[in-house]
């Protein structure tokens, strides 16, 4: 059971600090000279991990299941590599969209899309690797925590 339990906080460690990095750069990326960057980014770093995390669980299931329905004949290689870039962009996208709003009150449909694609493309990159991280590494972790017969020893 302690095994267990090292494994969920060491994944939750992981997805925390991805979360973190991506929520700073993108609140960095919109931060106007009057706002405080801490403020802020504790703002959509909250959101992000009470909102965000539990919803990229389920969209990264989604996702998987979309890659290996649409792209059953590539290999499993090429399908974890689009997993990673599509999950990437997805949740790229909505937490750019998020922090934008949330660190800008009243702005024009212009400016919102500018400042929301800068954070978008400073965010991927990191998004990349933190999925492709997430599919090569932390998915089959994961999947062999799961699968292991839990022992009660009451």
């Amino acid at each position: 059971m302690q095994l267990k339990l090292k494994n969920v906080l060491v994944i939750f460690t992981i997805l925390s600090t991805l979360v973190a990095a991506i929520t700073a750069i993108m609140t960095y990326t919109n931060l106007q000279p009057t706002q405080s960057f801490l403020n802020s980014w504790i703002n959509s770093y909250i959101f992000a991990l009470v909102v965000m995390l539990p919803t990229g669980g389920l969209i990264f299931i989604a996702m998987n299941k979309l890659v290996e329905l649409l792209f059953s004949t590539r290999t499993q290689m090429q399908q974890k590599l689009l997993h990673g870039v599509f999950m990437a962009v997805v949740m790229e996208s909505v937490m750019a969209m998020v922090t934008t709003v949330v660190n800008h009150d009243y702005i024009t449909f212009a400016q919102y899309s500018r400042l929301m694609l800068s954070s978008f493309l400073y965010a991927l990159p990191i998004g990349l690797g933190f999925s492709c991280l997430m599919v090569f590494v932390i998915r089959p972790k994961l999947q062999r925590f799961l699968a292991q017969p839990t022992t009660n020893n009451l």
